[in-house]
């Protein structure tokens, strides 16, 4: 039985544990929090056996086996690092990182302290998005020639300002929701990257909307992003022979297929929610004495990382081409 911790008692870390409850070799044994009373209200309704009122207590538990990281994303670098160096197998909620450096800096504590890591990119562990995989590599739709993400949405301007949203150096719209658009893209591209044109709305130094256009090899690719636009989420991927529109792009289940005049709609409904896969796929590998992801490895956490900061180096008040 895998013993899980949870770092950070907040909303998504409710979503996780209830679909952990759905893992029959699982059991939420503790949780943490800044405060123990919250801790302790956490563990009340969800049946943990613990609750800490510091991360470092739950680290210091020798019963946890895995932690689940959910803290504001300036944390996530740290706190890996730290439950790394305790022994704790790690899923750690998008981005893992702030930036490339940080996840370069989890890869050499890795390597002294192996232990499975692994960033909860949630798309990539859909039904849907092993699915659209598999047609790709096939060659259904020819050679990509074109990769459009879009995963717009509008949030109060009141919760913008009170969240980590509004944080300059880790909030914004493009390391919350564009490095979902980004995991798409760095799937299908290689090669060199050229930002053709940038387009940036900063506020207090966060972006609350960034689209770019960009080449990546022979590709032509645009990200856009934003938490003050009306909702608009969708990946499409273009190839030589045809198309693939995938709705919803965080959360897909449903995708049309185009091939010349022809449209298939395809549906890969979720086993359990959108938790589950990736809270499946780390019990498998963690089960099976594994310390990497075949579906998100953490070069493909760098390669995004690597992308975001080529986007983020780009943001100035003019466009510009690099």
């Amino acid at each position: 039985m895998i013993r899980w911790g949870i770092i950070g008692a907040g909303k998504i870390a409710q979503r996780f544990v209830k679909s952990l409850a759905h893992e029959s070799n699982s059991e939420l044994y503790a949780v943490s929090c800044r405060t123990l009373s919250k801790a302790q209200q956490f563990a009340d309704t969800y049946h943990a056996l613990k609750a800490y009122g510091s991360y470092e207590e739950l680290l210091q538990d020798p019963n946890v086996d895995a932690v689940y990281i959910t803290l504001p994303h300036g944390y996530h670098y740290i706190w890996s690092i730290k439950a790394i160096k305790a022994g704790k197998a790690v899923l750690v909620e998008k981005p893992a990182g702030i930036n490339a450096f940080e996840i370069e800096g989890i890869m050499e504590v890795l390597k002294q302290h192996p232990v499975l890591w692994m960033e909860a990119m949630k798309p990539r562990f859909t039904p849907l998005y092993q699915k659209i995989h598999k047609l790709i590599e096939e060659g259904i739709i020819g050679d990509i020639q074109e990769i459009h993400t879009v995963l717009n949405s509008k949030q109060p301007q009141e919760v913008i300002e009170n969240s980590y949203l509004s944080n300059p150096v880790y909030g914004g719209a493009l390391l919350d929701c564009g490095c979902y658009c980004a995991t798409w893209i760095t799937e299908y591209t290689k090669g060199k990257l050229r930002i053709d044109y940038i387009d940036v709305d900063l506020e207090d130094g966060y972006d609350l909307h960034t689209k770019v256009q960009m080449h990546i090899g022979n590709t032509l690719v645009t990200l856009e992003t934003a938490i003050n636009q009306p909702e608009k989420k969708e990946v499409l991927i273009k190839g030589t022979r045809g198309e693939i529109r995938i709705q919803d792009l965080h959360r897909p289940t449903s995708a049309e297929l185009k091939i010349e005049d022809k449209v298939e709609v395809i549906d890969c409904p979720y086993k359990v929610d959108d938790f589950y896969g990736e809270i499946s796929h780390f019990v498998n590998l963690l089960e099976n004495g594994k310390q990497s992801s075949p579906i998100m490895p953490i070069q493909s956490s760098l390669e995004t990382a690597m992308l975001l900061d080529r986007i983020k180096d780009a943001m100035t008040p003019n466009p510009i081409e690099i």
